[in-house]
């Protein structure tokens, strides 16, 4: 188990789950990134920035 960042809500380890994988937050819907694996964290994840082809 992780702690979401955003709202402090457990956050289930799947068996799978790989380092830079995107989640959701059950609770209140924050996107985070699964920064390690072991030990299992996660933290908010980057907003992706517009990619105007420059």
């Amino acid at each position: 188990m992780a702690e979401c960042p955003i709202c402090g809500n457990d956050i289930p380890f799947e068996e799978g789950t790989v380092k830079g994988e995107l989640i959701e937050c059950s609770d209140c819907g924050s996107e985070l990134e699964v920064i390690s694996v072991k030990p299992f964290r996660v933290d908010e994840a980057p907003m992706e920035e517009e990619d105007w082809g420059q």
